[in-house]
């Protein structure tokens, strides 16, 4: 196949094109451009240089992906009788280019002048940023681009309301409605941008960068910005400039704790803030790291993306996986080789000891069950718990301390209750809520009857307990 030529024509007239955009046009055997209706037509004419279009295409594709699809086709047809030189307005942002890339077709790109550089020339002095920098992304690429409003946006390729429409939803989960932006050289804002008079391919929608105060929806890179922003020394939050890795532990246990009383609740919203809570910490905890110079937010995000890499090796490996229990497997497997572990009694020790004790049980109980040392019905779990029920009455009735024994009973109801399919540790919260719930109930019905519990016999109280467990059965 011979290699294909791409010239950058530049935004919309013959003037935008390079020297040596022009040069290769005039070289070239066999030209096409993507339109007929960029300046650079009337130019070639100008010039007696034969070139074909692919307008016709436009009119007969039902959809713009229906379009790249076909003129990536036609491109090649084309190449296959020879040497093309193939004109866009930008091959940087052009989706035809990146197709025919993706394709394994050889290209040799002229670049030029961009629609972000035609932009930016137009765009109000204010709002350009002090580096020049300009996201710059094709609007058939906006469900895949990350939006980073703390730079400016140019958004190419409106070439209809439909889309238009699409790119508008997409910019309003960012922005406000009332966001001034650049449609062409018109000022609008962004709720009008698919109420605009035209749209063609050199269509585009210029997004000044917002600042923080200034937006009512926030990226992870905004919060990045918003901590080191309170951690600055000299004018940041009195508070956070105290905090240390220390400091902050309490915070993680609580904010995990809170996100899971969320989920237990099904409160979506507030599952979404609490989540909100949870990475605040992780943030916090990069920012104090980077300040002394141990590690930053990328390391956080290298180390977990690397692990979930090589720990799912059945997908971007070639380990073989059927079904959920053959990942976990595969999961430990992998884990044990990465820290140098050669027993199950190796990975038990590697728990971390600041686990809630119940959490922790039913971990080390679920890797003596990959070596298939474990009960396979919780029945006869059950039986362990009646076993060492026993024990503890019998230290208690010949006077010594029940302490291990107690131990072994939990960690047997903690069998148990793994192979009911059920997390000890939430049961417990559960149980104990539950226990709250009851007793303010007896509490409120003793008070009712005008009486107080301290002048009260236990049986007495257990009498208002059972009406409180009935009363709610």
């Amino acid at each position: 196949m011979d290699r294909l030529t791409v010239v950058a024509l530049g935004p919309d007239r013959a003037e935008n094109m390079t020297l040596q955009a022009a040069d290769a046009l005039r070289r070239a055997k066999s030209v096409l451009l993507r339109t007929g209706k960029h300046g650079a037509a009337g130019w070639l004419r100008e010039q007696n240089i034969a070139f074909e279009t692919l307008d016709g295409l436009y009119d007969l594709a039902e959809d713009f992906d229906a379009l790249n699809e076909q003129a990536v086709d036609e491109v090649l047809r084309r190449l296959a009788r020879g040497a093309l030189c193939y004109g866009v307005p930008d091959p940087l942002t052009d989706s035809t280019v990146a197709a025919l890339k993706a394709a394994g077709v050889p290209l040799s790109i002229i670049a030029g002048v961009t629609q972000a550089d035609h932009a930016r020339a137009r765009a109000l002095e204010s709002s350009l940023p002090a580096d020049g920098r300009v996201a710059t992304v094709s609007a058939v690429e906006m469900g895949d681009h990350r939006i980073d409003p703390a730079l400016p946006l140019l958004v190419t390729e409106l070439n209809s309301r439909l889309l238009a429409g699409e790119v508008k939803l997409r910019l309003l989960g960012v922005y406000a409605p009332d966001q001034r932006a650049l449609f062409g050289g018109a000022v609008i804002t962004l709720d009008a941008l698919d109420r605009q008079t035209a749209y063609d391919h050199l269509s585009y929608v210029y997004v000044p960068q917002s600042p923080l105060t200034g937006r009512s929806r926030y990226t992870f890179g905004d919060l990045l910005d918003i901590m080191a922003r309170l951690r600055r020394p000299g004018d940041g939050c009195p508070w956070d400039l105290q905090q240390t890795h220390a400091s902050l532990r309490e915070y993680v246990i609580e904010e995990a704790y809170e996100l899971v009383e969320a989920i237990d609740q099904g409160e979506l919203l507030r599952v979404a803030d609490e989540l909100g809570d949870v990475l605040l910490q992780v943030v916090f905890h990069a920012q104090v790291g980077k300040e002394h110079g141990a590690f930053a937010m990328d390391d956080v995000t290298s180390a977990i993306c690397h692990k979930m890499i090589t720990r799912h090796a059945h997908i971007f490996g070639d380990i073989h996986c059927e079904s959920a229990d053959d990942v976990l497997k595969s999961w430990e497997a992998i884990k044990k080789k990465e820290k140098g572990q050669s027993s199950s009694a190796d990975s038990m020790r590697d728990l971390p000891g600041h686990l809630p004790a119940l959490m922790r049980a039913a971990k080390v109980q679920k890797k003596a069950r990959q070596v298939g040392f474990d009960w396979d019905d919780p029945l006869e779990a059950l039986k362990k718990v009646l076993e060492e029920t026993e024990e503890v009455r019998a230290e208690l009735e010949n006077g010594r301390g029940p302490e291990d024994e107690l131990g072994d009973l939990l960690f047997a109801a903690v069998n148990a209750a793994r192979l009911a399919g059920v997390q000890p540790e939430l049961a417990l919260g559960r149980a104990t809520d539950k226990f709250i719930r009851r007793f303010e109930r007896m509490e409120a019905a003793i008070a009712t009857d005008h009486m107080q519990m301290k002048n009260m016999s236990l049986p007495e109280m257990d009498a208002y307990w059972e009406r409180v467990k009935r009363e709610e059965q």
